[in-house]
């Protein structure tokens, strides 16, 4: 299995050093080296990677704000002097973070965590629409046991870095599986994102004010990016007035 990936820094030791490293690596294909995120973003535009080493402090746009900027997220790996990004590269579901100078053991446990990820994608392949709607049940790979979890017990699903959590009730599973893989999974007629870092069952909603959305106890964040979309399915239900959205 090759990974496709890219290297954006502004210092140009620093992508001698990472693409020396991905020559290493068997299983790493380096698609370019790039010294900023514009030059980043015109070769994303026309070939795209599936992992991202990313620096954060660089001029015009900064790795956060790159990331932030991109419809279609590779896997990221960001690769900075700076410890003080550590939070919201979580917040941004980075696979890993790596401070500089990097290690090639460092590196290499991110690469691991890469082919991790990447592997499960082919555990979990999509179905098409019809089936997505008949079944009633998925099975879910959680540390060495594979669970059948029915739809209707799951009440959302958060991510949390390489992994997701699925809620259900009072019991969770933790599969290693990106929340973008998990959208594509579930059937779209019962569950719907309503922020980068989580899925919510729909019918499992019990109120919304403003940009939350609570299920049971649990207060759930919707973003901007997914608001007008949580709004024009709610009016669809008519599980609301329309004058309280």
């Amino acid at each position: 299995m090759k990974i496709t990936c890219m290297i954006v820094d502004d210092e140009a030791l620093g992508r001698k050093l990472l693409a020396d490293y991905v020559s290493k690596i068997p299983s790493l294909d380096l698609v370019a080296s790039c010294a900023n995120a514009i030059e980043a973003a015109a070769v994303l535009k026309s070939r795209p990677v599936e992992l991202l080493f990313l620096d954060i402090q660089m001029p015009d746009i900064n790795g956060i704000n790159f990331v932030e900027t991109l419809a279609s997220k590779p896997l990221i790996v960001f690769t900075t002097a700076y410890t003080e990004y550590a939070v919201k590269s979580y917040e941004l579901n980075a696979l890993d973070y790596l401070v500089k100078p990097v290690a090639f053991e460092r590196f290499f446990q991110a690469v691991g965590k890469a082919m991790d990820i990447i592997g499960s994608r082919s555990a979990y392949p999509k179905a098409d629409v019809a089936t997505q709607e008949a079944q009633d049940y998925i099975f879910i790979k959680s540390d060495a046991t594979t669970y059948r979890v029915a739809f209707d017990d799951i009440s959302y699903i958060e991510a949390y870095g390489e992994y997701v959590v699925i809620h259900r009730g009072s019991d969770r599973l933790m599969p290693l599986l990106q929340l973008g893989k998990m959208e594509e999974i579930l059937p779209a007629s019962r569950f719907m994102r309503v922020h980068r870092s989580f899925i919510v069952q729909f019918s499992k909603i019990e109120a919304i004010q403003g940009n939350t959305v609570w299920i049971g106890k649990k207060e759930i964040p919707v973003s901007r990016t997914y608001r007008n979309a949580l709004t024009e399915r709610v009016q669809r239900q008519n599980f609301l007035a329309n004058s309280y959205l």
